[in-house]
């Protein structure tokens, strides 16, 4: 699993305590990623019905839609203390995710969000093994491994490692496309992105000790 970095060390903490293989990293759109297919959005009350005002909230499913084929909305906290009109807008909201295909879940507070991913990610990981077991030796396919290359860049999901490849027709293709070829699938952010993780320097152990002498 991988946990976006400003999401709350409390529950990045919790999954590691329950055996969930939990890793942070910088990305977006979503607070956590499940295999190469799922993202799930968590969201405060509070902050749900804020970017309902601010048209956060129906921008952002649109991108995990767009990225992801399984994408899950938290919505945490007690929906008790709302008011009338609070939970109207709330509730036409949730009704509008769930039209396009999206599941919604209530947790009253961190800890319960907590149950929540990681009984998804054990669920995810039985139905992985039960998948491996079934192919021969456990062979990955080639196909399933070139499109896992990929969704390890920055942003890079299921949907755009298949045009990538269609596109340059092999991963080769695709790390030897130019930022322009890039931008005009991934757009600007993602292909600059993709380029600067390409070109980034592997630094040793060694090396940044060394690095951390000299300041």
């Amino acid at each position: 699993m991988i946990v976006e970095n400003r999401e709350p060390e409390e529950i990045f903490l919790g999954l590691r305590s329950r055996g969930i293989w939990a890793e942070k990293r910088q990305f977006e759109p979503g607070d956590y990623i499940l295999g190469n297919d799922t993202c799930i959005e968590r969201k405060t009350v509070r902050d749900f019905l804020s970017s309902i005002y601010d048209g956060r909230l129906f921008n952002q499913v649109k991108r995990m839609r767009e990225l992801y084929k399984k994408v899950v909305l938290i919505v945490e906290g007690d929906l008790l203390g709302l008011d009338g009109r609070e939970k109207k807008i709330l509730y036409s909201a949730i009704s509008r995710i769930i039209a396009e295909g999206i599941s919604v879940v209530n947790t009253p507070d961190r800890d319960a969000t907590v149950e929540f991913i990681a009984s998804l990610a054990e669920k995810r990981q039985k139905e992985g093994l039960q998948s491996i077991t079934a192919r021969r030796k456990g062979r990955v396919e080639e196909k399933e491994r070139t499109l896992f290359i990929l969704q390890g860049f920055p942003g890079i999901g299921p949907k755009l490692s298949e045009k990538l490849l269609i596109k340059f027709g092999s991963l080769k293709g695709v790390f030897n496309a130019s930022y322009g070829e890039l931008k005009s699938i991934l757009g600007e952010k993602k292909a600059r992105a993709f380029v600067d993780t390409l070109e980034k320097r592997f630094i040793r152990k060694e090396e940044e000790k060394i690095t951390d002498l000299s300041l």
